[in-house]
């Protein structure tokens, strides 16, 4: 009987680790689906709404976003701002949590994602702790929408 504990118990991790795997296998792709060079096309939080239209006349190297694996690079002419950021694509919304160090000070913003015909749409907390995660793409005084689109290459 004892031996027939074992076995399940044994077989219930390899199937938890199988699903780990599974998990880490999504996430590898959905990184790799959002890798590439993006730019802003809109911005929404604290009342502020700004658009498509309004961005127009802000250079697009003013407002370029990079993805490369884990890293999302804010490039602006002369300054790379870099932060890494981790995905879990098996959520629904798929989640995003971006940390950035400053001074010796880091800031994590937790916030769900969403990646639909070239448009990276991430909501997320401007500050705040993983139990303030958003769980709709809603902006308020704490969360901040941001749209990116993706360029060709």
């Amino acid at each position: 009987m004892r031996f027939l504990s074992i076995l399940a118990l044994a077989v219930g991790l390899l199937g938890l680790q199988a699903g780990a795997l599974a998990d880490d296998k999504t996430n590898d792709k959905a990184l790799q689906e959002l890798e590439g060079t993006y730019v802003l096309i809109g911005l929404e939080g604290k009342g502020l709404k700004i658009t498509e239209d309004m961005l127009k006349d802000v250079d697009a190297s003013e407002r370029t976003i990079k993805i490369q694996g884990n890293a999302i690079i804010a490039v602006t002419p002369g300054k790379d701002d870099p932060a890494k950021f981790t995905i879990d694509s098996s959520k629904n919304p798929r989640h995003i949590t971006i940390s950035s160090t400053k001074n010796g000070r880091t800031e994590t913003n937790y916030g769900i994602y969403e990646f639909k015909d070239n448009i990276l749409t991430i909501c997320a907390t401007e500050m705040g702790q993983e139990k303030d995660r958003p769980t709709k793409f809603e902006a308020s005084d704490q969360v901040l929408i941001i749209r990116l689109k993706k360029q060709a290459k």
